[in-house]
C-alpha cells in the first residue's frame, strides 16, 4: 500500500487533470466518462475540497471500502472527513509507509497522516514518524 502520489501533485488545478485522476481512482475500468455536470459539479469545489475529496476516497479504497454510484454522485453528494486511524487496523503499515501525525481535529486529537492534516488544517500537530 504505498502511497501512488503526492496529493499536491495529484490534485493540482495547473495540471488540469485533477478530475482525471479522481475518476482513476473511483472508476479504474472506465466504465463512466466525462459529462457536463460532473465537470460543472468539480469544477465548483473549491482546490480544498477536491484535496479532500480525494484523499478521502484514496483511504477508502486503502481499506477496501467499495464507491457506490456514479462518479456525479460521489462528488455531489460525498462529504468527506479525516480518519482516525488510532485503533484501525492498517494503523501499522501506515507507520512505516507514511508520514503520521498527532493532531487535533474539531477538539478532539487524533492519528491522521500528514496529508490529511494539512487538508483538514488542523491543529496541534505533532510528527509520530
Amino acid at each position: 500500500m504505498k502511497q501512488p502520489e503526492n496529493i499536491d501533485d495529484v490534485m493540482s488545478k495547473r495540471m488540469g487533470k485533477s478530475l482525471l485522476y479522481l475518476l482513476k481512482l473511483i472508476d479504474p475500468e472506465r466504465k463512466f466518462g466525462f459529462d457536463t455536470a460532473l465537470i460543472g459539479t468539480w469544477n465548483r469545489l473549491s482546490l480544498t475540497d477536491q484535496r479532500r475529496l480525494y484523499l478521502y476516497l484514496l483511504y477508502r479504497k486503502w481499506r477496501g471500502e467499495g464507491f457506490y454510484g456514479t462518479p456525479y454522485e460521489i462528488v455531489n453528494n460525498c462529504h468527506p472527513y479525516p480518519t482516525n486511524w488510532n485503533g484501525r487496523p492498517m494503523i501499522n503499515r501506515l507507520m512505516r509507509e507514511s508520514k503520521m501525525v498527532r493532531a487535533k481535529y474539531q477538539g478532539d486529537f487524533g492519528i491522521y497522516t500528514l496529508d490529511e492534516s494539512r487538508v483538514w488544517q488542523m491543529t496541534d500537530v505533532h510528527p509520530l514518524n
